[in-house]
């Protein structure tokens, strides 16, 4: 998959801001500093997926974005003993809006944070309505290698959502 880079994305007006070329963004990897990703598009469409990446603080997120350009699903990781573990994930629904972008309010949020040691701790927020709930889960499928400049592949797995699922 080809990317092109930015050092962030406006989520409002759906689009990078301070586009980098290949070079500065992989300087930005090297060094840590944060940067976003999105595949390359014939920009008839918004991306369907963004990843932001800001090794100096040990973080990386993945965030799926619906065809009205919010967010959708949002894997994060840290970086814990040379690998990758994802410590979050979060679903995002909107009912019957078309709001685009971050103007958009969710109607329904379902969240998952997990520890290394197998611990997760589930929430969903729907209107004035907040549960909380822990339960112990093999994380073997959390870890994750840390990857080279533009070779996202295996991070960007959508199929990670077996905790929604569950």
């Amino acid at each position: 998959m080809k990317w092109t880079y930015s050092e962030r994305w406006n989520k409002l007006l759906e689009r990078p801001i301070t586009p980098l070329t290949d070079k500065k963004a992989r300087a930005r990897h090297s060094n840590g500093q944060l940067y976003t990703a999105v595949p390359a598009s014939d920009g008839n469409r918004s991306p369907d997926l963004r990843i932001e990446i800001r090794w100096e603080t040990e973080y990386a997120g993945v965030i799926f974005m619906d065809q009205f350009g919010r967010d959708e699903l949002r894997y994060t990781f840290s970086v814990i003993n040379g690998l990758l573990f994802l410590d979050g994930a979060r679903r995002y629904e909107y009912g019957d809006s078309e709001v685009r972008g971050g103007y958009a309010d969710s109607t329904y949020m379902e969240s998952y944070d997990f520890t290394p040691d197998g611990v997760a701790h589930r929430t969903v927020e729907s209107g004035d309505d907040s549960s909380t709930e822990s339960r112990e889960i093999d994380v073997t499928l959390n870890w994750e290698a840390i990857p080279q400049f533009g070779a996202y592949d295996s991070l960007v797995r959508r199929d990670r959502d077996q905790p929604f699922t569950a």
